[in-house]
């Protein structure tokens, strides 16, 4: 799998935070080429894709030559202080797509003060590691250096890979790294061009030892990546689409007091710790509207935000259907309801099969209407109109999207 896409979110300002029909969105993501992702609503009795299903033998480099993971646990140190996390946002954000990795939110500086700065933290290795790549990645807009941050991979043992985004220094024998391999610039379509150099490395660091910082003004959290090659493949719709199809949950690394403390940390906003699970990413389920679509094929869209659309459920509560706007159909934005199980109005996304029927979506303090009709398999017509769902639904001027 590529990294870029893990490396934008270093440097794409990954933790922008709005509040959209009342409820918390991170908004400002994605990640134009590492495929990431994870979930329940696999689709039973289909055949896993063929792409993606590595076994650790694929693996190259350092990761390759580290020994066999155990059944045990892998981490046994928290990368930022506990005191120190808001919370803990689970697999499953929509970014827009459903965000195949976890967000340690850090704290204000004022416990009743939301809107105040950030803390600057330290960062600690979780476990007995070997950081095999780091990434220096930057933003520009308009001819201007507006942001620079690191990223890195790492890992504990062959099978299971980790990663780290938005590290505002790196410490220790990392701070001494030379980048020397730089890619050309590229865009995800927010205005900005991202250029992002890389250094390969081996080195080993030990449970706990500080390898750099987080926070301050230029980031709300760090971003807390993990693949596992041991886990079975997951079903996807198109594997073309740039998915991570090893991605896994990094809490699930840990044991003991620590494991159920992070875990009582997961959440879905500010000073709310109340997420169901770990959350999950895979949200596919053929035949159906459930899923991720694009506006255009997996080379028109890939990096590609404002072609994206989740219709899924919450990462925090899978009864919460919502639909996640990239563009294109209308402002990047989220919007959040209650399935019904009968008729066309908010029906629930899995049990809606390819037909005439037009169904509507609504959601409260949402402007409007979105209204889709599942036309095949993998295609749909959506678009968002002025009204309420009570009112005659009928296409104007639609957009097409595709698997």
């Amino acid at each position: 799998m590529t990294r870029r896409r893990f490396a934008a979110a270093a440097g794409a300002g990954v933790l922008l935070v709005l509040v959209v029909g009342g409820g918390l969105v991170l908004a400002s993501r994605d990640k134009p080429n590492r495929p990431f992702t994870a979930i329940d609503h696999t689709s039973p009795g289909l055949p896993s894709p063929s792409v993606g299903t590595q076994t650790w033998k694929d693996l190259g480099g350092v990761q390759a030559t580290l020994p066999s993971c155990s059944s045990g646990a892998l981490y046994s140190a928290s990368p930022i202080a506990l005191d120190q996390l808001d919370y803990i946002l689970p697999l499953g954000t929509f970014t827009p797509l459903p965000s195949d990795h976890m967000y340690f939110l850090i704290a204000h500086e004022s416990a009743t003060a939301p809107n105040s700065p950030t803390q600057t933290v330290n960062v600690f290795a979780p476990g007995n590691i070997t950081v095999f790549q780091v990434g220096r990645q930057v933003k520009t807009t308009n001819g201007e250096i507006v942001k620079t941050d690191y990223y890195m991979y790492f890992a504990p043992c062959r099978e299971v890979r980790g990663g780290f985004a938005h590290l505002t220094s790196l410490t220790g024998r990392l701070a001494a790294i030379t980048f020397d391999n730089c890619d050309q610039p590229y865009s995800i379509g927010d205005g900005s061009l991202y250029v992002h150099c890389t250094a390969n490395v081996n080195i080993p660091v030990p449970a706990g030892e500080q390898i750099g910082t987080a926070g301050g003004a230029m980031s709300f959290g760090l971003d807390f990546d993990s693949d596992d090659w041991r886990l079975p493949t997951p079903y996807v719709a198109n594997p073309q689409h740039q998915y991570d199809l090893r991605a896994s949950c990094a809490l699930d690394y840990y044991q003991g007091d620590l494991a159920q403390s992070l875990r009582g940390v997961l959440g879905h906003g500010y000073g709310t710790h109340l997420a169901q699970g770990c959350g999950t990413v895979f949200q596919d389920k053929a035949g159906t509207l459930q899923g991720n679509w694009f506006n255009g094929t997996a080379a028109q869209t890939n990096g590609n935000i404002a072609k994206m659309l989740a219709l899924a459920h919450e990462n925090y509560d899978p009864r919460i259907g919502a639909i996640s706007i990239g563009g294109t159909i209308a402002p990047r934005t989220e919007w959040r309801f209650d399935p019904t199980h009968a008729g066309t109005v908010n029906r629930e996304f899995s049990e809606v099969t390819p037909g005439d029927s037009i169904y509507c979506y609504q959601s409260a303090g949402m402007p409007g209407r979105i209204l889709i009709q599942l036309v095949t398999d993998t295609t749909i017509t959506i678009e968002h109109q002025a009204g309420s769902c009570s009112g005659t639904v009928a296409f104007v001027n639609p957009f097409a999207y595709q698997r």
